[in-house]
């Protein structure tokens, strides 16, 4: 009996609790002297691709502006949208950003979203 309890209980609870840690330890290691992510060049393109389709943050959206600077920047400086796209990554809807994609963004957060 207590080798199924620890099969069926404890193991996948385990894999459960190492998988959590994993997703939050993401970022530990990030090295942004190696990331020159820009607003203009890294960005915009990849929120482009992502959040401003229509029903989401495209201009006018009650949701957010994210078509321009301005108007991701506010989510930027909040904190929502690090909470959001990095930490609970329940955005962009249709899933998660690329590994890649949110270490530049990530980067770009860690150095106070510049409009460069």
């Amino acid at each position: 009996m207590r080798k199924f309890f620890g099969i069926f209980i404890i193991a996948p609870l385990c894999v459960l609790i190492g998988g959590l840690a994993c997703k939050k330890d993401e970022y530990k290691n990030l090295d942004c002297g190696s990331i020159n992510a820009s607003y203009k060049n890294d960005i915009k393109p990849i929120i482009q691709g992502n959040c401003t389709s229509a029903g989401c943050h495209e201009a006018g959206s009650l949701n957010g502006d994210f078509t321009t600077y301005n108007g991701l920047k506010g989510k930027a400086d909040n904190g929502s949208l690090n909470r959001r796209v990095l930490e609970k990554r329940n955005m962009p809807p249709k899933g998660a950003l690329s590994l890649d994609d949110r270490k530049k963004l990530k980067c770009w957060l860690n150095n106070n979203a510049p409009d460069n």
